[in-house]
């Protein structure tokens, strides 16, 4: 469980990250490029609950 661990820890950074680039550009006026962030926000979401559905099933099958 050690690599899901560190899996999700770089997931969830490259997450917050996005949301840090979001804010600087809503608070700078650029609202055109606020669209890609998001869509680069959901592929990352998307990407985790992939990725902790894998490690779940690993660690069944590991267990048994």
């Amino acid at each position: 469980m050690k690599m899901a661990w560190w899996v999700f820890m770089s997931l969830l950074t490259v997450q917050i990250i996005l949301i840090q680039y979001m804010v600087e550009e809503y608070l700078a006026g650029h609202y055109d490029n606020l669209f890609y962030y998001v869509l680069a926000l959901g592929f990352m979401f998307i990407i985790t609950v992939i990725t902790y559905l894998f490690f779940r099933r690993v660690d069944k099958i590991m267990d048994h």
